[in-house]
This record gives C-alpha cells, structure tokens and sequence, in this order.
C-alpha cells in the first residue's frame, strides 16, 4: 500500500511538472468519457431503469393476437371481461384506451383549456400499485356510462389550474362541457405515459355502445401477475383460453389468441438500435482519444526513458516500472474521467433540451431529467479504468522493455526514439476509426437531404395547426353531436382578417397518426375476411383540401350541403383509387363501411385527391380515403387555418373566434405546418446532428493525433535532418522524406477504416431514408475529406523540418 502510495504522488508531480502535456491528455479523455456518459446515462433511463411502479416486475401486458402472425393487437372488452374472469394467473387486470384525448376544463371565470387524459377501468390504479395522495380511485360502479361523472386529478394540473386547494376533493369541475366530481389527485411522483405525452387526468372508462362490440379492439390491457406466477406459467393459460375463446366466438375471434409481455420491455425496440449505435459511435471516440493519449505517452515516456533505464539499472523490475507508469496512467485516466463526468452533467442537460418526443420516451416512463445514479457512475469509472490501461498499457510495455546497456550507448547524444513501428500502427488506427465515424455521420446527412427533398403532397406554409376535442357519444362514429361546427367554423374563423382557408381533419398529415376503415364495394361479389378492401380514414370539414394546399385531381370537395341527411359521400386518395379501381375510374363508384353494422349507407366517390404523406417523409404513402364531419364524426379534430401573413400572429383572434364556436372547449398543440414537419424529422436529425458532433470530434483528435506523431518524428530526427540538409539536400526533399512515413501509415488506416466501414454501416440500415450503407458518393467524400486533413496534419509539422538549421543541429557534434 505504501508502494502504491508512492507510485501515485510521484506520477501527480510528474503531471504537475508537464502542465501542457496533462491539459491536452485530460481535455482528450474527457471528451471520450464525457459522451460516452451522457449516451449512457439516457439509455440507462429509457432503457435499464425497472418501471417507476411498486414491483414492476410483475407489470405485463396482456395482447389479443392472431395465431399464425404472433402479432400484437388491443384488446375489445368483451374478451378483457372474459380474462378476468376465467384466468386465475392474475392479482388484478385493468384496462386504459388506447386512443385517450384531449379533455377541456372551463368554468370559474377561466380561459377553456385542454389537457391530455384517458378513460380506465376502476382497477387500474390497484394493478399499478399508486394511490392518490388525496382523496381515492375509481369504484366499479363507476365504469357505467353516463351514471358517474367523476374524475382523478395529476398532482401538476392540481397545482397549475387549481391553485393545490385540498379542498378540491368532492367539489364539481367542468369538463368537456358537464359536470365531474374530483375524487381524487395523484401524487407527484405519478406520471402515466403511453405512446402519448404524460396524462393529466383519468375519468372511468364509461363503456359506449361501440366499445361493448366483441370485434371492437379499442384498449391497452394491464395486468399484475400473482405472486409465484411465471410470464410463462400465464402465457400458457391464456394461450388455452384464447383458443376456448376462439370455439366460443368463431366470427369475431376465429384465428385469435392471446400474447402476454413483460411491460417494461414493451416500445423498447424501436429505440434500443438508435441508442446502442450512438453509444457504439461514442465509444469509437473514445477509442481515438486513447490512441491519442497512448501517442503522448509515447513521446512524453521517450523523453522519460533514460530516467526509466536508470532506474533498472539501480534495481528496478520491469513489473515495477510497468506499475509505475501504469499508474501515472490511471491517476491521468482518473482526471478524465472526474472532467468526462462534469462534462456529461452539462451535456445531459443539452440532451433533455435537444432530445425529439420520439426518442425521449417509450410506454411507462419519460425523460424528465437525467441523473447520474450509481449504474450510470459505475459504468463511467469502469470505463476510466479500462481507458487508462488500454492508452497507459503499450507506452508502459514499450518502455520497460529497454535494456540497461542501450542508456549507455547512447551516451550524451540523447534518446532514440523507440517504439516508432507502434507510434504508426496507433496512427493507423486511429485514421480508420475516424473514417467509420465520418462515414456514419455523412451516411446520415446524405439521408436527411434526400428525406428534405421528399414532396409532402401539401404546401405547409402559411398554415397554421390547432388540436380540439368535441362533443361525441359515440366517439369514432357519426352522428355528431354537433352537426353545424363545420359551418361555424367557416363562419366564425373563416371571415377573420388575414384567414384565407379554414377546416379542421381529424389526423393530420405528418402529425398525429391515422385510422383505418374496411369497406365493400357495390357491384363486388362479398370479399373473403382476409380480402375485404380498406385503408386509413380521416374525417374532414368542406374545403379541407384547398386549405392544406393539397391538389384535389378530379371530382370535388366536401361541402356544407354534404349534411347529416344528404346522401353519403366519400373522397379517395389516389394510392386508393389505384388500387380498387385499377382500370376504371373510381369517381362515382360507391363503397359502404364495412364495420360494426351492415345496414351502413353507400357512400358515393365524389373526388380524387393528391396523395399526401401521414406518418412522416420517411413513410410509405397510405390508401387513404375521407368523410365529411357532418357525417361521419371524431371527437378529435385538428383546426387548420391558412393565413396570408405569419400564422402566428393570428393565433389570439383564432382562438377567440374557436371560442364563438365551442365556449367550453380549448385547444392544444398549437403549431406551424412547418413545425410539424420539422416535428416528424425530429426522430432522424437528432441521432444526425450528434453523430455529426461525434464525426467532428474524431476528425479533429484525429488530426491533431497524426499532427503530433509527425511533429515528434522531426523533433527525434533534427539531427539527421541537419546531415542530410547539409550533405545538399533541399526543402522540397525533407518535406518528402517526412510527410513519406506518416501519410503513409494515414493511408492504410483509410484503407483498413474503409473495410470496417463496409462491415459496421449496415447497422445503420435501420436509421437511414433511401440510401445504402456503401453509398459511394458518402464514401468517396468521406476519403478525401479524411485524406486531405491528414496531409494538413503532416504538412504543418514537417514544413517546420524544412526550417532546421543544420548548423544549430549539429552544434552538439
């Protein structure tokens, strides 16, 4: 121990005597660590961190299936009410829909404002294991539609609207226009995401009419395992009786089954390859910083070495003076990594800003903050350890290995230079991680420009977006409850100065997703249950099309005579049209939603529209088709308004005039068309702009590496480059001579950084929008940006050899 002690007061005065030398080596190592924390600290978050509920590992989701897929499915429920009673491999089930919506508060004086919540059954607190802070749950009585009007309160919409009065409980508050009873605030702890932003308020699950169809998926089933009772135990229970099930209901369950999940491994998938490849690129930098720092070591122990012959040659092993110069490399390593962890505290911060919805959060937990507990702290001084030895191990093997008879030698002329085979091979290496890297972030930028050049099918500009839920009974099918918004909307909105187009669509494009609906067509023999046409499905208000630019092609619009009592209408997409109608026009063809009912009314095509984009650029055009609101209905609509000024600046008149329309509804996500659009890329530029960052930290230690390797090569060689100028050789010629060596060893870490690219970017396949891992434009780019720093890098020292005055370098001769 007292060894040891030794060891690490001598290796801090060795760093306190070289400030320079430590400053650069300890920025180089934070840099690596810094990221490769900040990386780790979000996937242990997201990805590592057991669901924030009381033992959540008997949390598990519980999915209706189709056997011969295994694909998963929300659940009807009919079928939920079946499990529960039947299955006994479950302390308790619950139900939450799978759509939830915006619920607007009004009343007391103050401006309608519109939150997010979900309907669930009354147990779905217990399964969680969360009580309210004050007040109670739900009751089972209370799942009765239209009988109890109750609703549990999260802690922040209890503090931000209500001012936490604790005499809320029991009292009456507005919602969607009647009154509901507080029965409850949750705690602060609490927060409840699913697919979704986290949900400020709860109401009972009220079945409706529709939600009570056997063939009518509409939930997310919740469910806690008994105590002792294995994910497997249950799945083979439930697998039996979704096949009793199956035999019991052949028209709405036939070929179905039943999928249990652990839910804390649900929704991280689609993350899981983002995050893992960004910590892979991250540790590729701090690979580039270790060779960097080994290279310093190597010039600083080179400097050192007769000190360390010396040191042999009074008794010293050569495990000794291994641990000593180990040492001195984990006590540097250690600086890092203290400077890495401040490092990655700052850069958490700029994640949590940066960081698009999409990759912030997956079901049951968000990022609200970024901590650096003891998994992630662990893994940061691991990762120290492991850099100190892997940059400190060749120097320290290199320099122990010299014999005491060669220090003899050399006598007065100095040390040689030792190690320059490895000092090259650590160049190479370096060069071929750089060029992975750069790869991977041009591979990138190649891909967001191609997706910016993607037509959206609709002009965003002047476009300004608005979310707003409304009065439905019947939630995803007509009538309306308010059949006259469409023309209000014109009325009140429409004539406001400034508004040149106005409508509302219940899934924007680019924004919140879609809906599908099945249908037949007259004239068609009955199609199979596995043929049965269809596609997405939006409901509009008149002059939908004109307002988000898009073309119609044929036909017309909606219009306000497309009322409740006129005849049905539809309007097709032509992805849709395509498809159905390949050799006939579809226009006046009539088709009849094939859903719930079979008395459903025909509805006749009245116009084709422009294909237009809904998921995002990056995704596959759907069939689509559309129905008028004054039809169809959704409780749900996005207002759509196009100005001919900034939109924004119209946004206080808009909203009054919504208010006009519907007092005791507010509206949510208020955007630009043009925001939505950078809101759908959100999921790609991000990974983009920090493998860019990664990409111009490794190029730059790269650089600076390679700039180093060649300075230290003049200085060891001043001697002979003296000789050499003054036997008649020119400028040009030691130029030559210098640059030769390391830019070759530049080249064949091209070379062999290009052969990994080859191995490595297909794991970037997933996150990349038409273009191939071996894209050879990218490629090409990447090589002679690469190659053209690397000769900067050599350049800049060698021209300082040209400078040598032979005279100065032989004085010592």
């Amino acid at each position: 121990m007292q060894t040891l002690w030794q060891d690490l007061r001598y290796g801090a005065r060795m760093l306190v005597k070289q400030p320079g030398f430590t400053l650069i080596a300890v920025v180089t190592l934070a840099l690596g660590i810094g990221a490769n924390t900040a990386i780790f600290s979000v996937i242990n978050a997201l990805l590592l961190q057991p669901l924030p509920f009381p033992d959540a590992a008997s949390l598990v989701l519980v999915w209706d299936t189709q056997v011969s897929e295994q694909n998963r499915n929300i659940v009807s429920a009919p079928n939920f009410q079946d499990w529960q009673r039947q299955s006994d491999v479950f302390a308790q089930m619950a139900l939450f829909d799978s759509a939830g919506k915006g619920y607007d508060l009004s009343g007391a004086g103050d401006e309608a404002q519109q939150v997010s919540g979900v309907r669930v059954s009354a147990s779905f607190f217990d399964v969680l294991g969360v009580k309210p802070q004050l007040g109670r749950g739900f009751l089972p009585e209370e799942e009765t539609a239209g009988r109890h009007q109750v609703v549990v309160l999260s802690d922040g919409l209890w503090r931000a609207r209500y001012n936490a009065d604790p005499a809320l409980v029991g009292k009456s508050i507005r919602v969607d226009g009647a009154d509901f009873t507080v029965v409850g605030v949750m705690p602060p702890s609490f927060a409840f995401q699913f697919f979704s932003a986290s949900r400020q308020l709860w109401v009972p699950i009220a079945y409706t009419k529709g939600d009570l169809a056997r063939d009518s998926n509409s939930f997310f089933c919740l469910a806690r395992l008994k105590s002792g009772v294995t994910l497997a135990q249950a799945q083979a229970q439930m697998n039996n009786l979704g096949l009793q099930l199956a035999q019991q209901y052949p028209k709405e369950n036939a070929g179905k089954s039943v999928a249990v999940d652990a839910a804390s491994l649900f929704g991280r998938e689609d993350q899981q390859g983002t995050w893992l490849t960004l910590l892979a690129v991250a540790g590729f930098v701090l690979l580039i910083a270790c060779v960097n720092v080994a290279n310093l070591l190597m010039a600083r122990g080179a400097a050192r070495q007769r000190e360390l012959e010396i040191r042999a040659a009074l008794g010293a092993t050569r495990g000794r003076t291994i641990r000593q110069l180990l040492t001195e490399s984990l006590l540097l390593a250690a600086l890092g990594g203290l400077c890495g962890t401040l490092l990655a505290v700052w850069g958490n911060s700029f994640l949590l800003e940066a960081l698009p919805d999409g990759l912030s959060s997956i079901p049951f937990r968000s990022l609200n903050e970024l901590q650096l507990d003891g998994r992630v702290l662990a893994f940061t001084w691991a990762l120290t350890a492991l850099t100190g030895i892997l940059f400190g191990l060749a120097p320290a093997w290199l320099f122990s290995r010299r014999q005491v008879s060669e220090v003899l030698q050399e006598g007065s002329r100095g040390a040689s230079s030792g190690g320059g085979r490895l000092r090259q091979g650590l160049v190479v290496l370096e060069v071929a991680l750089t060029l992975i890297v750069l790869t991977g972030a041009g591979l990138m930028l190649q891909s967001m420009r191609r997706l910016l050049n993607v037509a959206p099918g609709l002009d965003p500009n002047n476009l300004l977006t608005m979310t707003m839920s409304l009065p439905q009974e019947n939630l995803y099918y007509g009538p309306p409850l308010h059949p006259n918004f469409a023309r209000e909307l014109q009325t009140q909105v429409g004539s406001l100065p400034g508004v040149t187009a106005v409508s509302a669509v219940s899934h924007l494009p680019l924004g919140n997703g879609t809906a599908g609906r099945s249908f037949v067509i007259q004239g068609r023999p009955t199609p199979s249950e596995d043929d049965t046409p269809g596609g997405a499905y939006s409901v509009i208000c008149p002059d939908y099309f004109r307002t988000m630019g898009i073309k119609l092609l044929r036909g017309r619009e909606f219009t306000l005579q497309d009322s409740e009592t006129a005849p049905g209408v539809a309007i097709l997409n032509e992805s849709i049209a395509k498809q159905f109608w390949p050799n006939e026009d579809a226009l006046g063809q009539r088709i009849k939603l094939n859903e719930t009912t079979t008395d459903n009314q025909w509805l006749t095509v009245v116009g084709i529209a422009q294909d237009v984009k809904k998921g995002g650029l990056d995704s596959e055009v759907p069939q689509e088709f559309y129905r008028p609101y004054s039809q169809a209905a959704w409780p749900a609509m996005t207002v759509v308004v196009r100005t001919n000024g900034a939109p924004m600046a119209m946004l206080p008149a808009i909203k009054q005039a919504l208010a006009r329309v519907e007092p005791e509804r507010g509206v949510s996500r208020v955007r630009t068309m043009t925001e939505v659009m950078a809101s759908s890329l959100s999921g790609r530029r991000f990974p983009m702009l920090l493998l860019l960052a990664f990409s111009l930290v490794a190029l730059a230690l790269a650089a600076v590496g390679i700039a180093g390797v060649v300075s230290f090569s003049v200085t060891q060689r001043t001697r002979e480059i003296g000789i050499r100028m003054a036997l008649g050789a020119n400028a040009a010629d030691v130029m030559r001579m210098m640059m030769r060596r390391s830019f070759t060893a530049a080249a064949l870490g091209i070379v062999v950084g290009l052969i990994g690219a080859f191995a490595l970017t297909r794991f970037l396949t997933g996150m990349l929008f038409e273009v191939k891992p071996l894209d050879p434009f990218v490629l090409t780019c990447v090589v002679l940006l690469l190659t053209g720093v690397s000769l900067l890098a050599c350049w800049i020292p060698a021209r300082r050899a040209t400078k040598v005055d032979p005279m100065i370098a032989l004085r010592c001769e």
